[in-house]
């Protein structure tokens, strides 16, 4: 009977300890769990341009909360993180010496793929703070190495120039400077015309042609010039922006008209290359319509060489002026701020205004021996001397140091109250 007893005893213990063999195999450490690493991504941008101190966001996802964790920056300036939530990093843009800086995000110490695809590709372009006080600068991107005859300004964004040595074209901005398109080929200075359609007229050197929207590189020339043969080159075209009206002044003095955009007849004759006249030459220019057009350049009188302008400044028809107070000389800038004010300057170093569309000129200033000029109205305007721009209020009575670059300034104009200047390297730009 004890044996039996003990026996039981033992069974229950042995099924004691292999239950307990069981729990134990159950208490064991289970498997780390799988963590799922969220990368952040960059999206988007709120905006392609801004200026300097103005407030950007980046769209994207698995941003950080804490600002400190984030760090951006342009062509290795680090810009101002204002606040960052899962999707969205608010910054300041930074100071920076190109128009297009390299952005680098980093995120706790690693750099953050950046496949944003936008205006710019990845970048931002970063326009200086725009002041009333101050000339601002930024990159010019175009550095151009000649020169600029003719600079058209659109509106505040978009402007086209012409370059009288690398590749002979006409090259048009439309966001301000930060990138630029040849939009026609143009022959070493001679006229061309844009509309605020991207369309126009282009002397190319072989022809006129007609230039599409975006810009054509082709030789389309124009087929009816009124029997013309040997056309010369012109230095004045203007064409409305139905693309119909239009008209061509040659070199010589030759002036042609279209009504439909085609088909050119002859309105008017200088005769300033041709035995029995007085010859001279016309390549400077301002037009402000159809109408309104006037031609500076040179003219010979009695073996004398003196100022000229060829014009029309109504719808009575061409009229032809030379400054006889100022003999061997030429027009070598001409602008006019309105249909009636208007300035022209001699290679004298003079300049003559008019107050009634270039029917009477009066001598207004004689002294530096400036380049180019613009005016914003009869009374102020702005001037280049080499690496200086003067001011006059007085309608070009004085004129007063403004502005002084570390290169010479090429070109300047004014339109939509902001003042355009260019240097090799730079666009500069004084906002009204």
């Amino acid at each position: 009977m004890k044996k039996r007893v003990l026996l039981v005893a033992m069974l229950q213990l042995f099924m004691v300890l292999g239950g307990c063999s069981s729990d134990s195999g159950d208490d064991a450490t289970p498997e780390p769990p799988v963590v799922v690493v969220k990368i952040p991504k960059m999206i988007s941008y709120s905006k392609n341009s801004g200026e300097v101190g103005e407030t950007i966001t980046i769209n994207g996802e698995n941003f950080p909360d804490k600002v400190s964790d984030i760090k951006i920056t342009f062509d290795g300036v680090s810009a101002t993180i204002v606040s960052s939530t899962l999707t969205e990093i608010k910054f300041v843009l930074p100071q920076t010496e190109k128009i297009l800086p390299r952005i680098i995000l980093t995120i706790q110490d690693k750099e953050i793929y950046n496949g944003i695809t936008d205006v710019y590709g990845s970048s931002i372009a970063i326009f200086p703070a725009r002041s009333l006080t101050n000339w601002v600068t930024h990159e010019n991107t175009l550095k151009e190495d000649g020169g600029i005859p003719r600079l058209i300004a659109i509106s505040d964004k978009v402007i086209y120039v012409n370059s009288d040595i690398t590749g002979a074209s006409v090259y048009r901005t439309l966001d301000g400077g930060v990138t630029w398109r040849r939009w026609a080929i143009n022959g070493f200075g001679a006229g061309f015309c844009a509309t605020k359609n991207d369309e126009g007229w282009s002397s190319t050197g072989f022809g006129i042609s007609k230039i599409t929207k975006g810009g054509y590189f082709g030789i389309d020339t124009f087929a009816n010039f009124g029997g013309a043969k040997d056309l010369q080159t012109p230095y004045c075209l203007y064409v409305d922006d139905s693309m119909t009206k239009g008209t061509m002044v040659t070199q010589y003095g030759d002036v042609y008209v279209t009504s439909n955009g085609v088909d050119f007849t002859k309105a008017y004759d200088a005769h300033l290359d041709e035995e029995g006249y007085d010859r001279g030459f016309a390549n400077k220019s301002i037009e402000i319509d159809n109408d309104h057009i006037w031609i500076g350049g040179q003219k010979t009188v009695a073996t004398i060489k003196y100022p000229y302008v060829l014009f029309k400044n109504d719808e009575t028809g061409w009229k032809e002026h030379y400054l006889q107070n100022e003999p061997n000389s030429s027009v070598v800038q001409i602008a006019f701020a309105d249909k009636i004010n208007g300035f022209v300057l001699t290679s004298n170093a003079t300049i003559y205004k008019t107050i009634n569309g270039g029917d009477t000129w009066e001598k207004i200033y004689s002294g530096e021996k400036f380049t180019k000029f613009t005016f914003k109205d009869a009374n102020t305007g702005w001037a280049i001397l080499d690496n200086k721009i003067y001011k006059t209020v007085d309608g070009a009575k004085t004129w007063t140091l403004d502005y002084t670059h570390d290169q010479s300034i090429k070109t300047i104009a004014f339109k939509d109250n902001v003042v355009w200047a260019i240097s090799t390297n730079k666009i500069i730009k004084r906002y009204l």
